[in-house]
């Protein structure tokens, strides 16, 4: 069992209590860094390594071209912002007939999917 560490209990805390949805490593390490006045990228990527190993949180790609973290919830869907890249959850599932259909038409046994909707958010939209 790894030894208690200020970098992973402040990572643990951000999932568990904060709203922000859809963490990066970047993101975290910035706030880590603010919270404990210090904190190694590589004590913050180690926490989320073993975060997601533990089934806490789970990584999600969003386009963007590196991971992002979320804590472990009831499966949904994201959409993010084309202009300003706000990220937002789908607050149920839209995807569970279109997955029984996949099922259906390949004869594979659907375990996952990720779909990330693309659009403009309310204050883009309004700025359009």
């Amino acid at each position: 069992m790894p030894r208690p560490s200020p970098v992973t209990d402040e990572v643990r805390r951000l999932f568990e209590i904060q709203e922000r949805h859809a963490w990066s490593i970047d993101e975290l390490h910035d706030t880590v860094r603010s919270s404990l006045g210090s904190a190694d990228y590589s004590s913050v990527f180690r926490a989320v390594s073993m975060l997601e190993k533990q089934g806490l949180i789970d990584r999600i790609d969003l386009g963007e071209g590196h991971a992002r973290f979320e804590l472990r919830d009831d499966h949904h869907e994201h959409i993010r912002c084309d202009s300003c890249g706000r990220v937002a959850e789908v607050p149920v599932c839209v995807l569970d007939d279109a997955a029984a259909q996949v099922q259906s038409l390949t004869g594979y046994r659907v375990l996952s999917h990720q779909v990330v909707f693309g659009g403009l958010c309310r204050e883009c939209a309004a700025r359009a």
